[in-house]
């Protein structure tokens, strides 16, 4: 049996891939391979009029996909360590940001969160703080709540999150971290750091807000589920 000759590129030039008759050719290690083309002759052309093609209601769809693709992408980058999303991925085949959008993804539209009461920043198993009372004043905050369940010391030291959107941002979500604020102290005050738009512009004072308070266990590898919470200038509100 004759021994098969070893084809390799021409010395010195870069290596070429091309595609002819459904066949692609490409160098590897040296070597000259060939394997079917993933993307058979005229294949681009057939998408481009598929997608012509399509319905409003298609077009639609696809948009509201790519914006929350994009909303999800943020959230995962400002929630950093504090993401709830991980550990609860951990027990499906998703991953922790795929999971987020198949949750999240029908309570947006093309420009963001269309129902805020229905997004989700946290889905965990930690007891959820029963919240009492939401004050505002300016950019400042003030919520109350008192322990739900059987009083538990370890989960005293539960530190609060806070989720939360600007109403004319809903594509924009923001997350602000309170350390030094336990689910034992049962009331904080903060200020929001950022109220402008991504151009520096700043928001009116009678901006709503939209809250998602939730705890963060010592690890930060467990949590409670987000609350809803909807803040209107001057409010203070005792929650029922």
């Amino acid at each position: 049996m004759k021994k098969k000759k070893k084809i390799t590129r021409p010395a010195g030039k870069r290596p070429e891939t091309t595609r002819c008759d459904g066949v692609t050719t490409y160098y590897r290690k040296g070597k000259v391979c060939h394997c079917s083309s993933k993307r058979p002759p005229g294949s681009r052309e057939e998408r481009d009029r598929r997608r012509a093609a399509r319905t409003l209601n298609q077009r639609q769809r696809s948009s509201v996909f790519a914006l929350v693709s994009r909303l999800v992408k943020i959230l995962t980058r400002k929630l950093r360590d504090l993401n709830a999303w991980v550990s609860l991925a951990k027990a499906t085949n998703m991953t922790p940001a795929n999971l987020c959008h198949k949750v999240n993804g029908t309570a947006c539209d093309e420009n963001g969160v269309a129902n805020f009461r229905a997004f989700i920043f946290s889905v965990g198993w930690l007891a959820v703080p029963l919240f009492t009372r939401v004050t505002r004043r300016g950019w400042e905050i003030t919520i109350e709540w008192r322990p739900h369940g059987v009083p538990n010391e370890t989960r005293d030291k539960d530190t609060l999150v806070i989720g939360y959107f600007y109403d004319s941002l809903p594509d924009a979500p923001r997350v602000l971290h309170l350390p030094n604020v336990t689910r034992a102290g049962r009331v904080a005050t903060f200020t929001l750091p950022d109220p402008v738009t991504a151009t520096g512009k700043p928001l009116s004072p009678d901006e709503i807000v939209h809250l998602y308070p939730y705890v963060a266990g010592f690890g930060q590898d467990e949590f409670s589920t987000s609350v809803y919470l909807r803040v209107a200038r001057d409010v203070d509100e005792i929650l029922g």
